[in-house]
């Protein structure tokens, strides 16, 4: 479904820095009022107090600080865009923390940690939000997933596992969401130049990838606003995760080789 966001209401999580920030500012650029929800109170209230700067009054920002892991932070901030904006009509399934680690040396508490902030976070908001989504006009969730959320890399095990649920989850959202007019778009970026690799809730290792260039914050959030706009269902925001992507579907066994060289 082709949309306009020009006064869109919108619910963005993780909006305090990298991809989240550069979406807050593209939607507000585009015309949407928005609730921004994020833990840290200071960043995202700079970012909250630069659109308004910006925009003046023609945009509704509210802001919400808290953990997405949350059940009332939830609730608040899906009160508040049905309270202050008047109702929801797009979901954007942001805020993520990633880890790397391997298999053997995941502790638990990591595990738990990953999966609770990237897909029960965002499986628990989502149904939150989707009696004020059914009545929304031109209703939509984007979720944020990953390039290794389709193919699994080594040292990425249990972020890739949870990043794998998002995808999962967003065909099955697809599907059934389909008979309410709601749209969902996958987002599954590669390397970004964000915060991603200094806020690791765990690491212990990494890979031994070869050399690859991070495209920028505001490039994929200007590449997610434009597949919104176009009612897209998937978008890689990354060349070489497209490669990766294609060698797994066609070329699987010769993927599965490559990987072991990054062990």
């Amino acid at each position: 479904m082709k949309r306009t966001l020009k006064n869109s209401r919108i619910l963005l999580t993780g909006a305090s820095s990298g991809i989240g920030a550069a979406l807050a500012f593209e939607l507000a650029k585009a015309g949407s009022d928005l609730v921004l929800l994020a833990r840290r109170e200071t960043r995202l209230q700079e970012v909250a107090e630069q659109i308004r700067n910006q925009y003046g009054n023609s945009r509704k920002i509210e802001t919400i600080i808290g953990d997405i892991t949350d059940s009332e932070i939830r609730q608040r901030a899906v009160q508040t865009a049905v309270e202050q904006l008047g109702g929801l009509d797009i979901l954007i399934n942001n805020a993520g923390v990633g880890a790397t680690a391997l298999v053997e040396s995941t502790t638990e508490e990591t595990l738990r940690r990953i999966f609770e902030v990237n897909f029960f976070a965002l499986f628990e908001l989502t149904q939150l939000a989707l009696p004020y989504l059914k009545l929304g006009n031109r209703p939509m969730v984007v979720n944020l997933s990953s390039i290794v959320g389709l193919r699994g890399v080594p040292h990425y095990g249990v972020y890739g596992a949870a990043k794998f649920a998002v995808s999962g989850i967003s065909e099955t959202m697809r599907a059934e969401f389909s008979r309410y007019g709601i749209d969902v778009l996958l987002v599954c970026p590669g390397t970004t130049q964000t915060e991603f690799f200094d806020v690791l809730y765990q690491s212990s290792s990494a890979p031994n990838m070869p050399v690859h260039h991070a495209v920028t914050p505001e490039y994929v959030a200007v590449q997610i606003v434009r597949a919104m706009k176009k009612g897209k269902h998937k978008i890689i925001p990354y060349f070489q995760a497209i490669i990766l992507d294609y060698l797994n579907r066609y070329a699987p066994r010769l993927t599965d080789w490559i990987m072991t060289k990054y062990v």
